[in-house]
């Protein structure tokens, strides 16, 4: 279990008038197995992931003029976020690449190896 330091409330600051730390618990997020069984994907799993997906991406937050406007336009910018979340981030737990996990390369990408690869359609 990883512990964090939190601010307990407005009311309790020490003598410098600084509001005081209490350590609460916080869990970790459980390991990803390659097929996980349905009972072990929870919501909490998804809403993360959709989380993560509209921070990362402004056009799902209508924070861009592309917002909506194109289906091909939607599509490319979750295969650039799809690339980006599998073959050059790392996770946070695992501290790999998830395709590098999985075997599907031998070393994460790089941004620069991102942006040089062709599609071929």
């Amino acid at each position: 279990m990883v512990v964090r330091l939190k601010n307990k409330s407005s009311k309790r600051r020490d003598s410098e008038g600084k509001l005081e730390k209490v350590e609460t618990p916080k869990t970790e997020h459980p390991e990803t197995t390659e097929k996980p069984e349905d009972k072990d994907v929870h919501a909490n799993h998804v809403e993360a992931f959709n989380s993560s997906l509209r921070r990362y991406l402004a056009a799902f937050r209508r924070r861009t003029n592309t917002y909506a406007k194109s289906v091909v336009g939607l599509q490319r910018v979750l295969d650039i976020f799809w690339m980006v979340h599998n073959f050059v981030r790392s996770h946070f737990t695992t501290k790999k690449v998830p395709a590098v996990a999985l075997g599907i390369i031998q070393k994460g990408l790089t941004w620069e190896d991102l942006l040089q690869i062709r599609l071929i359609c």
